[in-house]
């Protein structure tokens, strides 16, 4: 009787090994959906790249600064930096869950 109880526990144990990655795979993507996602992708990786760019040309303006005038200007130049990247990834977010399935 054990002999048995074990080898059905072995085969339950093997059957769900297999069949829960199986069925946890995620669907295959639509081509439209492909496209959508790909185009917003490019659309955030283009926000990304504005955005460091802007802080890029905010630092250098700011390094001709002195004092309080340059450390105010930098603070800023941070927050923008930030605030757009927030804003980036959060249209992104927004767009890929709106893309079509």
């Amino acid at each position: 009787m054990k002999r048995k109880s074990s080898i059905a526990l072995i085969l339950i144990s093997l059957v769900l090994t297999i069949a829960l990655p199986v069925s946890t795979q995620p669907r295959a993507q639509t081509l439209p959906h492909k496209a959508a996602v790909k185009k917003y992708n490019d659309d955030y990786n283009q926000a990304v790249k504005r955005a460091n760019e802007d802080y890029r040309a905010a630092v250098k303006a700011a390094n001709r600064q002195t004092g309080r005038n340059r450390a105010e200007s930098l603070a800023h130049a941070r927050k923008a930096k930030a605030d757009a990247l927030a804003m980036a990834n959060l249209q992104k977010e927004q767009c890929v869950a709106n893309a079509p399935r």
